[in-house]
């Protein structure tokens, strides 16, 4: 497992991004074509380390970041922690022995399946690579809703 990225959310969006690029010396990338404005930025290793959005957003990046409720809801400037891992029946098996809530999302062009989780008011997400029948099946099935709601007890 390893952080994969920290979403930050501004709403000078444009100087947010210019500062890791010019000041801190990251390059913008490729992104999925997500419905809201956004960029990926990536460190010398090719891995997007910030992913930046314009905090004052669209309906589409509304519905896309806060899945279920305000009270669980990423907070502030950082949205979300990212961790990459493997075991994504494992992952779903756990959640549901310990009865915590999550939600679920396929990433557009990525065959990556994204977890939730909301541990103590924080947002956590973990990506599982799905490049698999499972990850076809999985896109199959999401592929009328940007994300899936579990609300697992």
């Amino acid at each position: 497992m390893r952080l994969d990225h920290v979403l930050i959310s501004s709403c000078d969006y444009q100087a947010v991004r210019q500062f890791f690029i010019n000041s801190v010396g990251l390059v913008e990338g490729y992104r999925p074509p997500f419905p809201f404005e956004g960029a990926w930025l990536y460190g010398s290793d090719n891995v997007a380390l910030i992913h930046l959005v314009n905090a004052t957003g669209n309906k589409a990046q509304q519905g896309y970041l806060s899945a279920l409720n305000s009270k669980t809801q990423g907070r502030g400037v950082v949205d979300h922690i990212a961790i990459r891992s493997i075991g994504y029946q494992g992952l779903k098996s756990r959640l549901a022995q310990t009865g915590i809530s999550y939600f679920e999302r396929t990433v557009p062009e990525l065959l990556e399946q994204q977890v939730f989780i909301y541990p103590n008011h924080l947002k956590m997400r973990v990506s599982v690579g799905i490049k698999s029948d499972l990850g076809k099946a999985l896109i199959a099935s999401n592929s009328d809703s940007i994300f899936k709601v579990n609300n697992a007890v």
